[in-house]
C-alpha cells in the first residue's frame, strides 16, 4: 500500500533514524578499545603498586616487632644464665649448710697442719663438692716440693681434718725461681664425703 502524507515538509514526521551507525560506531570502537585497555592496565599496575607499597609497610612492621622480641629474647636468655649461676651457688650452699662440722673448728685444725714456708693465698670451696687450698713454699734447696708433700700426708693422716674427706689431689704445682730461692705454688683438692 502506497501512503501519501500531504503535510507540508516541516510539520511531517520524519523516519526516524537508527540511534547509531554502525560506521561510525566501530570507527569509535577502534579507539575507545586500545584506551580502555590501556586504562585497565594502568588500573592494575597502580593497584599492585598500592599493594606492593602497603606489605612493604607491614613487613617493616614485623621486622621491628622481632627486633624487638629478638632483644627481650636475649634479655631473657641472660636472666636464665644468671638463674643457672645462682642454682649451682646455691646448690654449693646447700652442701656446704649441710655439713656437720663447723668451718672455724676446720680452718683451724687446717692452720695447726701448716708448715713452717708454707702460706696459702687462696682457700675456697668449688661447685664439684671439693675443698681448694692455693699456696706458695719457699725454700733454699729442692725440698720446696718434699714440703708440699709432707703437708699433703700431713692433711691425710690427721683423722680429725680428714674425717669429711674421701680423697686428696695435688692439682697442679708451678716452679719458679726468685732471688736464688725456689717458690712452688701449688693447688690441693680436698673431696669431701657425699652428704
Amino acid at each position: 500500500m502506497i501512503e501519501i502524507n500531504l503535510l507540508p515538509e516541516e510539520l511531517r514526521k520524519k523516519k526516524s533514524e537508527p540511534y547509531f551507525n554502525l560506521n561510525i560506531e566501530a570507527e569509535r570502537l577502534k579507539l575507545w578499545i586500545p584506551a580502555g585497555i590501556a586504562g585497565i592496565l594502568t588500573l592494575i599496575i597502580i593497584v599492585f603498586f598500592i599493594g606492593s607499597y602497603i606489605r612493604g609497610i607491614q613487613i617493616r612492621g614485623l621486622l621491628s616487632r622481632e627486633n624487638g622480641f629478638s632483644s627481650r629474647l636475649s634479655s631473657v636468655e641472660a636472666v636464665n644464665k644468671d638463674i643457672t649461676v645462682l642454682k649451682a651457688k646455691m646448690a654449693v650452699l646447700d652442701q656446704l649448710t649441710k655439713r656437720k662440722f663447723l668451718w672455724t673448728e676446720k680452718l683451724n685444725q687446717l692452720s695447726e697442719l701448716v708448715l713452717p714456708g708454707i702460706w696459702f693465698t687462696r682457700v675456697y670451696t668449688d661447685n664439684e663438692n671439693r675443698l681448694i687450698i692455693e699456696g706458695s713454699v719457699v725454700s733454699k734447696s729442692e725440698e720446696a716440693m718434699a714440703s708440699v708433700g709432707k703437708f699433703m700426708k700431713n692433711l691425710k693422716d690427721d683423722q680429725r681434718f680428714f674425717k669429711d674427706f674421701k680423697n686428696i689431689k695435688l692439682e697442679s704445682v708451678q716452679r719458679n725461681n726468685k732471688e736464688e730461692r725456689d717458690v712452688v705454688d701449688f693447688k690441693i683438692a680436698l673431696y669431701f664425703n657425699e652428704v
